[in-house]
């Protein structure tokens, strides 16, 4: 009995992954036919335009995961901290405790072509967006917010790279924890 096709979306899903592991460059055709189960031809037949149109694909995907898991929450009901601690649980599972290095930073420096590198802003501007949320919600200045959001994500990625690079996870730790100081930062603000 043949297998079962792969759907679009699972085959987006395995890009992904190979994407996210060995980044832009490092993902050979052989290894994302090899972890699609396509063969090149059926690759291309998907994605014509080859590697740059898989790429824009799978940050297409990253957007609508930061839109529902990050922006989606911070913009939700409940508490400041019940939405601040959805969205540290959420970035665990996807980067593994800090252990999995995430496609954004993976394919920020790659030559992924135009469509694919407007995905890639579009994705880090909705996390952003979401983060400002948070910190405006914690009572720091629209201004600061802003800074706030755009260091902390920086320092997200800054630290996931620590991580690959040195095996050290303390500075992962410490931007997990930054954002969790923001609702401790707005109880203390409202008992001011």
């Amino acid at each position: 009995m043949p297998a079962a096709q792969a759907t679009k979306d699972e085959i987006v899903d395995r890009l992904f992954t190979v994407f996210r592991d060995r980044g832009f460059e490092g993902a050979s055709l052989a290894d994302l036919s090899r972890v699609t189960g396509l063969g090149k031809s059926s690759l291309y037949h998907h994605f014509p335009e080859g590697k740059e149109q898989m790429a824009k694909a799978v940050l297409e995907r990253a957007t609508t995961v930061i839109d529902s898991e990050i922006l989606g929450i911070a913009r939700g009901a409940g508490s400041l901290r019940t939405r601040i601690r959805k969205i540290v649980t959420t970035l665990d599972q996807m980067y593994v405790g800090g252990s999995t290095p995430c496609v954004l930073g993976q394919l920020s420096s790659a030559s992924i072509g135009t469509e694919a590198r407007q995905n890639l802003v579009r994705a880090l501007v909705h996390w952003i967006e979401a983060i400002e949320i948070l910190a405006r919600e914690s009572g720091i200045s629209p201004v600061k917010a802003r800074h706030f959001a755009e260091d902390w994500v920086a320092r997200l990625q800054g630290a996931l790279i620590l991580q690959a690079a040195m095996d050290e996870i303390g500075p992962y730790k410490r931007a997990m924890n930054a954002l969790l100081d923001l609702s401790k930062d707005s109880t203390a603000r409202t008992q001011d």
